[in-house]
């Protein structure tokens, strides 16, 4: 017996309506899902963003060095991964709320331009022996291997400690343009050993602003290597308690220098300082006397 007009119609009702069911049955389930997941990254996560915190030791692989005091959001980790995640990774995430968390961080943001090989002792001595000119850090392959010693190696890392020296000159300025500079010399051994002590001096310059008891601090910082190859042995520096040639006689300086001369060793490099800490230096984790200047 064929359907009748009504009959389809009455059909097609019900198949509408079911279409219908199916669809709102499906989204009750999707935002049940939301919830549920929604309310577990609430539990394990109660901020959206974290701030990145390592142990600040030797241990500390500089990938993750350079995530330290940096804010990352738990929707998009960094290329390392969100801490803890990677092998034996002992960094931890310290939850983010505007206003209220500190952090400082450098962004490198010249380029390096490291020439190919890198000099290894020999090189470093063949080059005085032929009494060669000036060199940077670049054209010896050195410049991105000084950097990172010096920024996460170095005493614990220094770009820590001059972030801590920034924040700690921008309190007695609060609203405005300052600057800062600073110098020492800091072992690079590591990475190559004539390069023994050999001194990095800076400028920041950039402003803060100061609200409810924060400050924001946005700048540059410029830094500078400077190094004189000598006494690569380190001979002089062992029976004297320094390497400079003016302490032994002629002979002596030839012998003590491999039989070649002395010559500067240069570098250059330059980062974005971006900081948020209170101003109340009691209050904060950035702080930072006279005695450690």
């Amino acid at each position: 017996m064929p359907l009748t007009a009504t009959d389809l119609r009455k059909l097609s009702y019900l198949k509408c309506n079911h279409a219908a069911l199916r669809v709102h049955l499906a989204l009750l389930k999707l935002e049940l899902a939301y919830n549920t997941a929604l309310k577990a990254e609430v539990q394990d996560h109660p901020t959206t963003h974290y701030i990145w915190r390592t142990r600040g030791d030797g241990k500390v692989r500089a990938a993750h060095a350079a995530n330290n005091g940096r804010v990352f959001s738990w929707d998009n980790p960094p290329p390392t991964g969100h801490p803890g995640e990677d092998y034996n990774c002992r960094c931890t995430p310290e939850p983010y709320v505007r206003g209220e968390s500190e952090f400082a961080y450098q962004t490198l943001t010249s380029p390096v331009n490291d020439s190919s090989p890198k000099w290894e002792s020999v090189d470093f001595v063949w080059h005085a022996v032929i009494h060669g000119d000036a060199v940077t850090l670049s054209e010896i392959g050195r410049l991105q291997d000084v950097i990172d010693h010096y920024a996460y190696v170095a005493e614990g890392g220094v770009f820590e400690r001059v972030s801590q020296q920034v924040i700690d000159t921008a309190r007695s300025t609060r609203n405005g343009y300052f600057s800062y500079d600073f110098s020492n010399s800091y072992a690079f051994k590591e990475i190559a050993f004539p390069f023994g002590n050999s001194t990095v001096f800076g400028i920041f310059k950039g402003y803060v602003s100061e609200k409810n008891g924060m400050m924001k601090i946005e700048g540059t910082v410029e830094y500078f290597f400077d190094d004189d190859y000598t006494d690569p042995a380190g001979i002089r520096q062992r029976h004297y308690g320094t390497s400079d040639p003016t302490m032994v006689d002629a002979i002596e300086r030839y012998i003590t220098d491999g039989g070649g001369g002395v010559y500067g060793i240069t570098g250059q490099w330059q980062t974005v300082f971006q900081a948020e800490a209170k101003l109340n230096e009691n209050d904060s984790r950035y702080k930072w006397s006279e005695d450690e200047r």
